[in-house]
């Protein structure tokens, strides 16, 4: 049942075509394997003028050499103005989205209204408290780390929520993520970065970044060849920008990234 609601939710792609060992190992319930599978993960959340952007490449693996998807959707919606992604683990991951995600279905269903950008975070630290508790005592070091984005309507500005392993939360001003490829990109986000710039320029440097992520860093998915998640969390709440404008953006940065070559 366990390994049935995590390819439903973590692998769809999965399921057309899986993997032969993988297949095996899940329904020989090969827990200690199953825990190795992870997310080598750049997401990252960024704040222009009137909202806020939530970025993640599409890369899942098991171990460090299995490539099990580069089609993850590692962005998630929690309510109609917040998101969450992460890095590390999917067991944990998984818990850490379906945990927020029911907390915020029962607060509005008691009061109708939804949870406080505040109250998700904090909520989110208690859980991966507990989860940092486990991995102490595990022969895994079994962690999640996510970053909560929001459009905060009571005081109507964005906000972003960055977290480590242990539960501590931070608000950066403008830029927060984690994964492993978040390192490669920080420098040329802070250079880019301009406190009153559009919705479309923090879309083409959200770009930029994935790109050089996928440059970068080997276990982060190749942006050339998968086209990474991005949603906007405005007033108005949560979409995801199209494939179609992505490829785009994509598309015209790498054709002039080869000019300059």
């Amino acid at each position: 049942m366990f390994s049935s609601k995590f390819l439903d939710s973590r692998f769809k792609p999965l399921r057309k075509k899986p993997p032969a060992t993988f297949t095996e190992q899940l329904n020989a319930c090969d827990r200690a394997r199953f825990s190795q599978i992870h997310s080598n993960t750049t997401v990252f959340a960024l704040i222009y003028k009137g909202g806020v952007l939530v970025a993640g490449d599409r890369r899942t693996s098991g171990g460090y050499l299995e490539i099990v998807s580069d089609e993850t959707t590692k962005v998630r919606r929690v309510t109609d103005h917040s998101v969450i992604a992460a890095a590390g683990f999917c067991n944990v991951i998984s818990d850490l989205e379906d945990s927020l995600s029911s907390v915020c279905n029962k607060f509005r269903s008691l009061y109708e209204r939804d949870l406080s950008p505040d109250g998700q975070a904090n909520f989110l630290r208690q859980l991966l408290e507990s989860w940092w508790f486990f991995s102490m005592y595990s022969w895994y070091w079994v962690v999640g780390i996510p970053i909560l984005a929001a459009f905060d309507i009571k005081e109507n500005r964005p906000r972003i929520f960055a977290f480590d392993e242990s539960g501590y939360y931070y608000e950066p001003k403008f830029f927060g993520g984690t994964g492993c490829g978040f390192e490669t990109i920080k420098g040329l986000v802070h250079d880019l970065w301009k406190p009153d710039m559009t919705e479309g320029m923090a879309i083409l440097i959200a770009m930029k970044a994935m790109l050089q992520s996928g440059a970068l860093s080997s276990g982060v998915s190749d942006t050339r060849l998968y086209l990474p998640t991005i949603g906007i969390i405005d007033k108005n709440g949560f979409r995801l920008i199209s494939d179609k404008v992505l490829k785009v953006v994509k598309d015209t940065l790498v054709k002039q990234t080869e000019s300059l070559k």
